[in-house]
């Protein structure tokens, strides 16, 4: 049986057989030993993740921070891997946090933070998409045209959902800038407040959560025509002869189509009813004579200056 021996008899033990000066030595070897025993076990934590990688949505060309914590005792190393590949030397890794910085991210990749002790290894994988702006919309049709409105409609051509699209059109007659309609929920609009026949430039585009894509082709089309909005310009009238009269004018200035012709309104009465007016048409030009005519002296107090008052309209 082996009994514990307590440290003042051990040295009474070793000491009386040993010469004086190791016996001190011996002493204070023991005393040492007693009075600083081994510590006890320190907590021993297996790492684990305190903050771990998120995923990212990122525009072509974008740029995006991934954070990764661990936690631990010890406090373990934490790295970066895509794929097989480590990120950093291992001489460089960090402990407890590890941020990455990535920038002109063209292709989406997957990200695993690993975190290490001598307890065990933990992983988490965080994936970065690129996210890409929308495809142009496809198959931009007119499918019905009024006089002072369009409608379109378009396929979307988008495998991601789209939010909204915008319509912009433009004037061809000019070099005016786009106008836009947004916001549009459907693949089919109608835009109105356009000008009779005036052809229009539409492309529509799609946006999403990253932004607004590229257009669509444009499609071109003109309005419908409607009665001109403002009468011809300028009328001039004056006898050739006691019985014909020369009438001279310029186009409208909204003509909303093409002038076929003119109609022009004459009377000896100034006060009847337009209907009771005599009427000469005439094609699309610039001036005509109306022959026939009888004199009416009376008329001159009406229309000084004239043998005949006039009324002229487009047609």
């Amino acid at each position: 049986m082996i009994e514990e021996v307590p440290t003042w008899n051990m040295v009474h033990h070793i000491c009386p057989s040993v010469p004086l000066m190791p016996c001190w030595l011996s002493v204070l070897l023991l005393f040492d030993y007693a009075a600083f025993p081994s510590p006890p076990d320190i907590r021993r934590v297996p790492p684990r993740f305190f903050i771990p990688p998120s995923n990212k949505e990122v525009k072509p060309g974008g740029s995006a921070v991934l954070s990764c914590v661990a936690t631990g005792a010890p406090v373990p190393y934490v790295k970066w891997m895509t794929g097989e590949i480590e990120l950093k030397k291992e001489e460089e890794m960090p402990v407890g946090r590890n941020i990455l910085h990535l920038t002109n991210i063209r292709e989406s990749a997957n990200y695993t933070c690993v975190a290490m002790s001598f307890l065990g290894t933990i992983k988490a994988t965080a994936q970065v998409t690129v996210k890409a702006l929308p495809k142009p919309p496809t198959s931009l049709t007119v499918t019905e045209t009024m006089a002072t409105s369009v409608t379109l409609t378009w396929d979307s051509e988008n495998p991601e959902p789209v939010f909204y699209y915008v319509i912009q059109y433009r004037s061809k007659a000019s070099d005016s800038s786009y106008r836009e309609v947004d916001r549009v929920t459907t693949t089919r609009y109608s835009i109105s407040g356009l000008s009779p026949y005036s052809v229009y430039e539409f492309r529509v585009m799609a946006v999403n959560n990253i932004g607004r894509g590229p257009p669509s082709d444009a499609v071109e089309t003109r309005t419908s025509e409607q009665a001109p909005s403002s009468p011809p310009l300028h009328v001039q009238a004056r006898m050739l002869s006691s019985s014909t009269m020369l009438v001279q004018w310029e186009p409208p200035e909204e003509p909303n189509g093409q002038i076929r012709g003119y109609r022009i309104y004459y009377t000896t009465d100034p006060d009847a009813q337009l209907i009771a007016w005599l009427k000469h048409n005439t094609d699309n030009n610039r001036l005509t004579t109306i022959s026939g005519l009888t004199a009416n002296v009376a008329l001159q107090s009406l229309c000084p200056g004239l043998h005949f008052c006039r009324r002229r309209t487009s047609i």
